[in-house]
């Protein structure tokens, strides 16, 4: 058996354990304000039984306005659930830029939602551009068919 088939197998069994990603491009316009803060909740969910890695982030078109830092989560107030590991990523340049889970292979026990919050510092309203593609890598352990 050639190792291809192994890892294919390994991928069709009922385990699963496969390399996954919600993903989703977002438009500064797409937020909803919150004072200084642009927030979103992404489509894609995470599903239940999958260990978080981390986050990827591609800036297409700078976020203009202010600092705009972003903070990707697993809960709408951000508080212990840092899929950018407490910490904020840079989105006001072209850039890809990440960082990895606040817990690295973290268990979530049930489907879990994808929060974006970036931070303008001041005021929302003075965001006027920009644009980028939020990548969430987990491993799923559950079968996941295309």
């Amino acid at each position: 058996m050639s190792i291809e088939n192994v890892n294919f197998e390994l991928e069709a069994g009922s385990v699963g354990m496969g390399l996954r990603k919600a993903s989703q491009t977002v438009d500064h316009s797409d937020f909803t304000k919150a004072t200084q803060y642009g927030r979103l909740e992404m489509t894609e969910k995470i599903p239940e039984g999958a260990f978080l890695i981390g986050t990827k982030v591609t800036v297409t078109e700078a976020f203009n306005g202010g600092t705009n830092n972003l903070i990707v989560g697993t809960n709408s107030n951000y508080t212990g659930t840092e899929l950018s590991d407490g910490t904020t990523i840079a989105v006001g340049t072209v850039d890809v830029v990440g960082d990895t889970a606040a817990d690295p292979l973290g268990y979530l026990a049930s489907e879990t939602t994808i929060y974006l919050r970036i931070d303008e510092g001041t005021d929302w309203d003075d965001v006027t551009a920009g644009k980028m593609k939020v990548e969430v890598f987990y491993l799923s352990s559950v079968l996941e068919l295309p």
